[in-house]
């Protein structure tokens, strides 16, 4: 009687276990590692991942700030992100580190982030904007950039006839203001606003419109041009060939450019200059994600 009891116990319990084995089998094999790496992660006997400047960066932090960055939570994201955001993790805990409160640490992961922004700003400021040589050279490293297509900024007057067109393109070579006269004649939709067309690609136009405005200079008004709308004339109010010095707008873009790049490269050094002083150390023996040390190898 006794050894019967006993043999159904132990088939309870190895029935169990097959149970349990069964369940972990049925989840995906990255869910299941993430899921343990509270226990096989990084330095299993202790459960840190990191060490930075003497506070240790645990699996159940990581996990925190995971869900905090991501909207969900940690075990629903993928070994992948996991990774990139344990890199972020790192360098916030750097700049906490490197931070002159102590108490910084006691923050939750949604204001230790913002303060860590905060410490960015103020420990590893941005570089100077790029200067004017430096645009140039990117220009000249990428003229299809600089060049461009050739491009005119216009405004024009719609009018019922063409005597009034031409008495009115007579008044503005005379001096007269042409926002005024577009008020006071134009039955274009933005009269009132002076009638501007904005800047014109060539081909965008019309032919008969590309014929009128052709060769004019900025300044220079058109002669006359019938449509269904009325009589249309024209003034160039910019003009930009290509191949000429890019316009500012061009620059600015340029300067954009440069400035988030060269902002990206110093925060990176900077970074590897605090982690070197502060002292960071990874231990990513059996992590169930992308493990690695991103200060390593940064000059």
């Amino acid at each position: 009687m006794r050894g019967g009891t006993d043999r159904a116990n132990v088939a309870q319990r190895q029935g169990g276990a097959r149970a349990r084995l069964r369940g972990v089998r049925s989840k995906p094999r990255w869910l299941v590692g993430l899921a343990l790496a509270a226990t096989v992660g990084c330095n299993a006997s202790s459960g840190r991942l990191a060490v930075v400047g003497g506070h240790p960066v645990t699996v159940e932090q990581l996990n925190a700030f995971v869900t905090a960055q991501a909207g969900r939570a940690a075990a629903e994201v993928t070994p992948d992100l996991t990774g990139a955001l344990f890199g972020r993790l790192l360098e916030e805990e750097v700049l906490l580190a490197a931070s002159p409160s102590p108490d910084d640490h006691d923050l939750s992961p949604a204001a230790r982030t913002a303060h860590a922004r905060d410490l960015m700003a103020s420990l590893c400021p941005l570089p100077p904007r790029p200067t004017e040589a430096q645009v140039d050279a990117y220009l000249a490293a990428h003229p299809e950039l600089a060049g461009g297509a050739d491009r005119i900024k216009l405004r024009q007057l719609v009018l019922p006839d063409q005597a009034t067109a031409r008495a009115a393109r007579e008044r503005i070579r005379a001096g007269e203001d042409f926002v005024a006269l577009s008020r006071e004649l134009s039955r274009a939709p933005n009269a009132a606003d002076g009638g501007l067309l904005g800047w014109v690609d060539r081909g965008q136009l019309p032919p008969e419109f590309e014929a009128a405005v052709a060769g004019l200079a900025p300044g220079d008004v058109s002669e006359p041009v019938p449509s269904n709308a009325g009589w249309h004339v024209f003034q160039v109010m910019e003009r930009h060939t290509a191949g000429d010095r890019p316009d500012a707008a061009v620059r600015e873009r340029v300067r954009a450019r440069l400035a988030a790049g060269a902002a990206e490269a110093a925060q990176k050094v900077c970074l590897a200059e605090l982690a070197a002083r502060v002292g960071v150390q990874v231990n990513c023996a059996g992590a169930a994600f992308p493990c690695r040390n991103p200060f390593e190898g940064t000059p």
